[in-house]
């Protein structure tokens, strides 16, 4: 790699590498700002399979395991940046095809998968724990499917495929080194 490539790469994953703690830290926060800081996230409601008013309404233990439900998606992607930042630590101190930072990548899209099939799930059930205290009739089930999972799937499928493809090129490369 070239010098001027490797302080780009070293420089770029340093900002990226404190970008990661800060998404991290918004994974953390973002459920419980919807539920203790309204009117903050109106334009995101499209996401939501409940209403932000049918959250608001929630008392006692629907409240909080609906709370906690709503988390899961962002637990799981917490974790998938954790090794992101992993992979931009190791790459910001030049440890760029060695097989723990292409397993950080590789985990991330993992993450990013699980992720994004967990959501319609997790909807599911927030729908249900949301609208438990209806009467009969009144309950819903809703699930939400779009377009932006579909290429969340695709991207941490490809995500996991390059992970493997620099792995296998890793273990080769290191392979060949050995002969020589």
């Amino acid at each position: 790699m070239k010098p001027d490539t490797l302080k780009n790469v070293r420089r770029l994953s340093t900002l990226l590498y404190w970008g990661c703690a800060v998404a991290i830290v918004v994974q953390f926060l973002a459920i419980p700002m919807v539920w203790y800081l309204p009117g903050w996230v109106e334009a995101s409601t499209s996401q939501m399979t409940v209403s932000l008013a049918e959250l608001h309404a929630l008392s006692g233990w629907q409240k909080y395991a609906t709370m906690l439900v709503m988390m899961i998606p962002s637990l799981i992607m917490a974790y998938g940046l954790l090794h992101l930042r992993k992979m931009f630590g190791a790459f910001a101190h030049n440890a760029i095809f060695q097989p723990e930072t292409i397993r950080h990548l590789k985990l991330f899209g993992v993450a990013l998968l699980v992720q994004t099939l967990a959501k319609p799930l997790t909807g599911a059930v927030t729908s249900v724990l949301a609208t438990f205290h209806r009467p009969a009739g009144e309950r819903m089930l809703s699930i939400g499917l779009g377009n932006a999972e579909a290429s969340t799937l695709f991207l941490g499928a490809l995500i996991i495929v390059i992970a493997w493809v620099l792995g296998e090129a890793a273990r080769i490369d290191d392979e060949n080194r050995s002969f020589v």
